[in-house]
């Protein structure tokens, strides 16, 4: 597939996850709807599915290929590919390798690094898998835990 095709599946891909979200109430801080949750997974599932053959086909599509916006949609497809971990680990191995190469945004791939980390059960690296941060305070005092700030106060050496 050439780069301009690339370019414009993965931004069709961005397209339809961003209506997704906005029909179902994506970002919302109330849990969706089951029938929401199941038309997104189907949605994520199919993405994830398609970008695994783009990946193993040509690698990691990087700005200089296809652009930011389709670049940035390659990562949200594997970001949104929970289910999928194969697609995931293949995604991380390819983006990393671009990033090594100065080729994509090191922010990008310190986020599918947690992501990975999460659905694996291991330690988050950076930190960057928190719903609904402006809240996280409130959900841990509805379970006894102190504010995130103090907790991290014992363990991280004063600036």
């Amino acid at each position: 597939m050439d780069d301009a095709a690339l370019r414009a599946e993965l931004e069709a891909m961005v397209d339809e996850q961003r209506a997704l979200m906005e029909r179902t109430g994506g970002g919302s801080v109330e849990p969706a709807p089951v029938e929401a949750r199941r038309e997104r997974r189907e949605v994520f599932v199919r993405h994830a599915d398609r970008l695994e053959q783009l990946l193993a086909d040509g690698g990691w599509p990087t700005p200089a290929r296809v652009g930011e916006v389709a670049a940035r949609g390659a990562w949200l497809v594997a970001q949104h590919a929970d289910t999928q971990l194969s697609v995931q680990r293949l995604a991380l191995r390819l983006l990393g390798e671009a990033v090594g190469r100065g080729e994509a945004p090191a922010q990008q791939l310190a986020m599918l690094e947690d992501r990975v980390a999460v659905t694996e059960g291991r330690h988050q690296t950076y930190g960057t898998q928190v719903a609904d941060p402006d809240r996280l305070d409130e959900r841990r005092a509805t379970v006894g835990l102190e504010p995130l700030a103090t907790h991290l106060a014992r363990y991280l050496p004063e600036a």
